[in-house]
């Protein structure tokens, strides 16, 4: 498929978000190198909970999550990004080889690189594609036991059916062999949710608001970013947090032949982000043909990590 076709196609698909009833940004473009490097940021913010305490369960219980995982096996993380979060497992897990994935092919390559100098006995071998793209394995690392590592709650991002089909892939991936460990945040108060995304520095509102620049970039066209604001709220019915781009006036834009409007006050969903319990989380590895062997949790049970174990 030519890259006139594949720019073509995508345009299409965001042309469809932005035209439908309930507009809509598919939340992989927050992650260009600007947004990469932004989410970085968040992950620093004190009131950003799940990244430090996810860190904190990982690096306390490193020994404990290595003895559910085979040495010398190949590790898989989706999304890998900075490749910051398997490090502080790569220790005590010591595996032969360590497949990081991620859409931004730059980022991904100076991470790897990174990786590589720092874990010399360590075979990085990154992929860098769509993650809507199945990952394929190469052929010469096939005889290694799989597992795949999806830190971040990224999980929760999908919408519950789309998780379980996502855990489904996971687990074709790994075998009957493998395992999955899973971070997980988990449902609590409202008001700590609120404050982990609409941060005093704006760091996030920044994050959301890339993702028309993004957008701009790839449709050729001039939405102006400063007439939207970011707009976050806890859907507690639903026991996730939604985030949207506001629209502060009326507006419209002529964008590939389409007349694209934008009523004032008007939302463009962006991204949503489902809490799990502990029953939940083993119902829906089970749907996926996992078995939740066991949970780490932090001592104020905010935050989960789990390992699945292919059944």
């Amino acid at each position: 498929m030519t890259t006139e076709l594949l720019l073509e196609e995508e345009q299409q698909a965001i042309m469809e978000g932005l035209l439908s009833q309930q507009k809509f940004i598919n939340p992989k473009y927050f992650y260009n190198h600007r947004g990469s490097k932004l989410f970085e940021q968040i992950t620093e913010l004190v009131e950003y909970y799940p990244t430090r305490t996810e860190r904190s369960i990982l690096l306390t219980y490193a020994k404990d999550i290595a003895r559910h995982i085979d040495s010398e096996a190949l590790i898989i993380e989706p999304g890998a990004g900075s490749c910051k979060k398997i490090e502080y497992l790569l220790n005590e897990l010591h595996p032969s080889v360590y497949v990081p994935q991620d859409v931004s092919a730059e980022f991904l390559a100076q991470s790897a690189s990174r990786l590589s100098n720092t874990y010399p006995w360590l075979d990085v071998s990154p992929i860098a594609s769509d993650f809507s793209q199945p990952i394929i394995i190469p052929d010469k690392y096939q005889n290694y036991r799989k597992y795949v590592f999806y830190p971040g709650s990224t999980i929760g991002n999908f919408e519950p059916g789309d998780a379980r089909q996502f855990l489904q892939q996971m687990r074709e991936l790994v075998g009957k062999q493998g395992g999955m460990l899973l971070g997980v945040d988990l449902h609590k108060e409202n008001e700590v949710l609120h404050a982990a995304y609409n941060d005093k520095k704006g760091i996030t509102a920044e994050f959301n608001l890339n993702t028309l620049y993004h957008i701009n970039q790839i449709l050729e066209a001039q939405m102006d970013v400063s007439k939207f604001e970011h707009y976050a709220l806890y859907n507690e019915k639903q026991q996730r947090i939604e985030m949207y781009l506001r629209s502060l006036i009326q507006q419209d834009y002529n964008i590939l032949g389409h007349k694209v409007t934008f009523a004032e006050g008007e939302l463009i969903h962006t991204e949503h982000s489902y809490k799990y319990t502990l029953d939940g989380i083993a119902e829906m590895a089970e749907s996926a043909g996992f078995y939740l062997e066991h949970s780490w949790l932090d001592d104020n049970q905010l935050f989960s990590v789990n390992y699945l174990r292919a059944v």
